[in-house]
């Protein structure tokens, strides 16, 4: 093909958006080369060697292209019938992959050993991965999740009873915290990083066994602020009763303190002394069971552990201690959270 038959045949504006589109939409990356290609030859005037160096093929494969689409238009983008590598797996073989994954979700290796049992089959990882990005799925950190779940009666009455609380602690009725406990090691909760390859890597964590620093907070998302105690040894009841009466002692007007029906929260020990709070302006709302996800502090927590805790805090216990107290005192201002209205 020559230089004129490329000036000759010049891109309308609804090839343009038929081409674009291909290259945004289009499954086959042959298509979406072949589009992207056309475009830059037709509409930028690319030449055909800057186009077969840019998709790393070779000039002849750019002419045949060019070709194509002069003769064919947009279905000269598509693959030709019987071109193409093969796909492995029938659609039903397919499905048989995925239902290997929900047994062991971890491993694409362990997932090849089991499709080859089923299916007589093997594939690389690559092939896998396609697989699993064509039916949605993303590798991503999993979540631990409450044991039981709520009724749905009591997970509605819990969220219609903090929009109550938020509205009248907006209306300056009394100021709304939310509490909970939450424990960090010197064991990295983001164990990934950016490493050189070849070489140690950029980042060296000895490893080491530490003692757990066990934080119990309130958080009050509105005004940003955060009262945190960083108790010795175990949590319990005896100690969940100190923070609160401390607590109670910082209290400069009526408070809610909103919180999940841990065993602890819930003892007699600390049942018993409910009242006396409530006579110093602490009043407790317990939130459904199996509902963490109604406790803001959450947020809290899990942008300190997977966002905001430096990776050299993990060096040494006193490191890590002094990159919690500053995420605590600093929240609100080096540090933030955007809560829903």
């Amino acid at each position: 093909m020559k230089r004129k038959d490329i000036v000759d045949n010049p891109l309308c504006a609804i090839d343009i958006i038929q081409l674009r589109r291909i290259m945004k939409e289009e499954g086959s990356q042959g298509a979406r080369n072949r589009s992207h290609a056309i475009i830059l030859l037709f509409q930028d005037h690319r030449s055909f060697e800057d186009v077969a160096s840019f998709f790393d093929v070779h000039i002849n494969t750019i002419n045949n292209w060019a070709g194509r689409w002069v003769v064919e238009g947009i279905n000269g983008v598509y693959d030709l019938d019987g071109r193409g590598v093969k796909p492995i797996f029938t659609d039903a073989e397919e499905k048989i992959v995925l239902e290997c994954l929900e047994i062991d979700p971890r491993s694409l290796r362990r997932l090849d050993v089991m499709v080859m049992e089923r299916t007589g089959k093997t594939a690389s990882l690559a092939t896998y991965r396609r697989i699993m990005k064509k039916h949605g799925k993303s590798w991503k950190r999993q979540r631990k999740t409450p044991k039981g779940s709520p009724t749905e009666e009591e997970y509605e009455r819990g969220v219609v009873d903090l929009a109550e609380l938020k509205a009248l602690a907006h209306d300056g009725e009394f100021d709304l915290f939310y509490f909970d406990a939450s424990g960090f090691s010197l064991q990295p909760y983001i164990p990934y990083a950016w490493q050189d390859i070849g070489r140690a890597g950029t980042l060296r964590i000895p490893a080491s066994h530490s003692t757990r620093i066990n934080v119990l907070a309130f958080l009050n998302p509105v005004a940003q602020q955060v009262v945190a105690y960083e108790p010795i040894g175990p949590i319990t009841s005896l100690v969940l009763i100190e923070i609160m009466d401390d607590f109670c002692s910082l209290l400069t007007g009526p408070a809610v303190v909103v919180l999940d029906n841990a065993p602890i929260h819930v003892s007699k020990a600390v049942v018993e002394h409910m009242e006396s709070w409530e006579r110093r302006g602490l009043t407790l709302y317990f939130l459904p069971r199996y509902s963490p996800e109604l406790n803001l502090i959450e947020i809290l927590w899990r942008k300190m552990k997977y966002e905001w805790i430096p990776s050299l805090a993990y060096v040494s216990i006193t490191a890590l201690a002094c990159g919690l107290h500053k995420i605590i005192e600093s929240l609100g201002t080096e540090f933030r959270i955007e809560f829903a209205k």
